[in-house]
């Protein structure tokens, strides 16, 4: 008997491949942050706010937002447009899919201007008053002690100026600069006048009127202030000869003024005509 060898049949079926378990995802946590910048007088544009590597510019109405940023926690920080404001960074914690919404107030950036006034003679000069644009847009005026010390606590850094007059001393201004996080100290030493100008601020019917009189060089750069007296509208300037401008103010009357060589003592009274009632 012959044995024949068996042989198996090939299978013309394709393998299916198993699949492999997939590893588990995890969601991406993303958040947002948005918010408004402010100051004194309303919103403020084009200031840079900045989370870590990221950073946005607000638009004109001073809002901001940053997309698609991390779940996690940051220190936002902003960057004025303009010098001599400043905002305190915030921080804060976002959490996947959360819009957080932020706001920031911009405030001067105070540092400190002081120091002292003296005479060409070096002695110091007390109830001398200076006077500058300090923060804001108003004038803020101080006035010297005995030893001649002055001191502005609220001036914002940047590009400043001081006004200085004293009884009997030419006046002073100065331009300066004052920086973040330092006191800035200044001397100032007066010129004795040679000469006074000096007179009378009233109406057309002499009566004395409370207000202030400028004094200003040939071409118009101011050079001192005074004000007139409320009872007897007696106002006063110390000055060298030269050709000067001299303009008063009251209120609910029209500015009047002189112009003229000064070459020794000179009285300038100025008579001021009241604003005429509409209706």
């Amino acid at each position: 008997m012959v044995r024949i060898p068996f042989r198996r049949k090939k299978s013309h079926a394709k393998r299916v491949a198993k699949p492999r378990p997939r590893p588990s995802e995890k969601p991406v946590e993303i958040a947002t942050l948005q918010g408004e910048i402010k100051y004194p007088w309303g919103t403020v544009a084009n200031a840079t706010v900045k989370v870590g590597h990221r950073s946005a510019v607000t638009d004109r109405a001073g809002k901001f937002e940053i997309r698609a940023i991390d779940a996690g926690s940051y220190t936002i920080s902003v960057e004025p447009p303009f010098p001599g404001y400043d905002a305190p960074p915030q921080k804060v914690i976002v959490d996947a899919g959360q819009t957080k919404t932020l706001y920031f107030f911009l405030d001067y950036a105070q540092t400190t201007v002081h120091g002292y006034v003296y005479g060409k003679d070096e002695k110091p000069i007390a109830g001398a008053i200076l006077s500058g644009v300090m923060c804001g847009k108003d004038m803020k005026d101080t006035a010297t002690d005995g030893t001649g010390y002055f001191k502005f606590d609220d001036a914002r850094p940047g590009n400043l100026f001081i006004r200085v007059n004293a009884p009997g001393y030419l006046g002073e201004t100065r331009d300066f600069a004052a920086k973040k996080g330092e006191k800035t100290k200044l001397e100032f030493h007066l010129t004795p006048g040679t000469c006074k100008i000096s007179g009378i601020v009233s109406d057309e019917k002499d009566i004395p009127l409370s207000g202030e009189v400028l004094l200003s060089s040939e071409s118009g750069i101011i050079l001192q202030k005074a004000p007139s007296n409320a009872e007897t509208g007696y106002y006063e300037f110390s000055a060298v000869p030269g050709t000067y401008n001299i303009l008063a103010n009251a209120r609910g009357y029209s500015s009047g003024g002189w112009r003229g060589p000064i070459l020794a003592d000179n009285k300038v009274d100025v008579k001021l005509r009241p604003i005429p009632e509409i209706g």
